[in-house]
């Protein structure tokens, strides 16, 4: 980072199978990595900027020019053995965490959805952790649900 107002952020988008050609942009001019889940290929990408929407936004502009086009971002849904896990607590911990029995005045992330007894945004859960001074501070940035949501909408609306 060049000062205080740039920060770095990563990001996941769904894209659709490249061709070697691409690959190599990709591997040439990003800070990537390319991976297949279940059938689907991920595309994660750091980049600097102030606010992590325009970063995303920009990030797409520069990956769409470069003849990658994303369908849309992917969520890094998490939930609470994994906050457990990546905060360096205990799952319980996190349990009280999610009832309201500690960090009162701070209510925890509202969950993603509320399957298997919940699932969170990572990007919400990570900005409340550090805000509270917990977890491994990485140095990276994840995007929120509004700011998946702005992303999207750009995806959308400028490269369909």
């Amino acid at each position: 980072m060049s000062d205080g107002l740039y920060h770095r952020y990563e990001f996941t988008f769904i894209v659709p199978l490249l061709t070697a050609s691409r690959e190599a942009v990709v591997a040439d001019g990003f800070d990537a990595r390319l991976h297949d889940h279940a059938g689907i290929q991920l595309l994660t990408v750091v980049t600097e900027g102030m606010r992590c929407a325009t970063a995303g936004m920009s990030l797409v502009d520069q990956l769409v020019s470069e003849g990658v086009r994303p369908t849309r971002t992917h969520p890094d849904l998490v939930t609470r053995q994994d906050i457990a896990d990546r905060a360096g607590v205990t799952r319980q911990a996190v349990g009280q965490w999610v009832r309201g029995v500690r960090q009162r005045g701070t209510p925890f992330p509202t969950p993603f959805n509320t399957v298997s007894g919940g699932i969170w945004l990572w990007g919400d859960v990570y900005a409340w952790l550090r805000s509270r001074g917990y977890g491994r501070d990485t140095g990276l940035l994840y995007p929120t649900l509004d700011e998946h949501v702005r992303i999207d909408r750009h995806i959308v609306m400028n490269h369909r």
